[in-house]
């Protein structure tokens, strides 16, 4: 007898016996391709992974060089702040040992005020003026004039009155105020500078406010962010109603010599009219002591006859 395949297994034996010659090409094409491919693919990972960790350091590098640089930074910052320290010190010292004139000028604007301008003009010296209240075109003006000229202003309140003013801190007050408002009102400054009328030890002020009225006014003053101001050198000229005026270039010369700094007192009123006389010779014979001159401000050398401390 014969073994006799059903037909069923026949077919699938065919169908299986054609298929074989396809799949071999196929899958050797795919080895092929894995062959040549994957190691190119590897090769490519390797590359990237290599860059990845050559960025990794060189930003790792810049990060140490960011920080050597703001080190850097930080001494050079340090280097020029000790040179500024050095320099600001230097011209302290220098500032210090200069001699320096300050001509002061009370109890104007009058018509002495313009030729005083005038003068100070003419020999390139800069002064201070402590005004009084004058609310007159001509007052206006003559403010106007000293701050055109590069002059300071400083408040000497506004009457000058001892008995109106010196009777009471609040008295004082309002007073001043009367003139820093006026001063506003035509300059568009309010000073931070001032003298007392009579300066900051007058005894005057006690008949009418008492004895600690000053200390009381040199401290709220103070407190406010005035600096005020008296002098270390007298001109005399309101030891007369109208001083002799060799008296005043020579109290004012021999009053400045030896000093390094020298705040100087003179008088612009209407009848100061030999003041005016005397300044072209003291300007001259301060240069020839070796002063240079200028104008005060709140941060100015002063000399005050009082400490800034309260009343009990």
């Amino acid at each position: 007898m014969h073994d006799k395949k059903s037909p069923y297994i026949y077919i699938r034996d065919s169908k299986k016996k054609r298929r074989d010659p396809a799949i071999k090409p196929a899958a050797i094409i795919l080895i092929v391709f894995l062959l040549l491919f994957i190691p190119h693919y590897i090769l490519q990972a390797a590359a990237y992974i290599d860059t990845l960790q050559q960025l990794e350091k060189m930003k790792e590098g810049n990060n140490e060089l960011n920080k050597e640089n703001t080190s850097l930074k930080n001494e050079l910052d340090r280097a020029q702040k000790g040179l500024e320290n050095l320099k600001q010190e230097m011209e302290k010292t220098k500032d210090v040992n200069k001699k320096v004139a300050y001509l002061t000028f009370d109890d104007g604007p009058s018509t002495n005020t313009g030729k005083i301008l005038q003068i100070l003009n003419n020999e390139h010296v800069k002064a201070t003026f402590f005004v009084v209240g004058n609310n007159t075109d001509f007052g206006k003006e003559a403010y106007r004039q000293i701050i055109a000229g590069g002059h300071a202003i400083g408040n000497h309140t506004y009457s000058h009155n001892y008995r109106t003013l010196y009777g009471s801190v609040e008295a004082f007050q309002e007073d001043f105020m009367q003139l820093e408002n006026l001063l506003y009102e035509t300059i568009g400054q309010r000073p931070s500078i001032l003298r007392f009328p009579g300066g900051s030890n007058n005894h005057v002020s006690r008949k009418y406010g008492g004895r600690q009225l000053m200390n009381r006014l040199a401290d709220l003053k103070t407190k406010e962010g005035y600096q005020f101001f008296d002098w270390n050198v007298d001109s005399r000229d309101a030891s007369k109603i109208v001083q002799n005026t060799d008296t005043i270039v020579q109290s004012v010369l021999n009053g400045s010599r030896n000093k390094k700094k020298a705040i100087i007192l003179m008088h612009d009123s209407q009848v100061k009219t030999t003041t005016v006389q005397a300044l072209p010779r003291i300007i001259a014979g301060l240069k020839k002591q070796g002063f240079s001159f200028d104008s005060l401000t709140k941060d100015s050398f002063t000399n005050q006859f009082i400490k800034q401390k309260p009343a009990h």
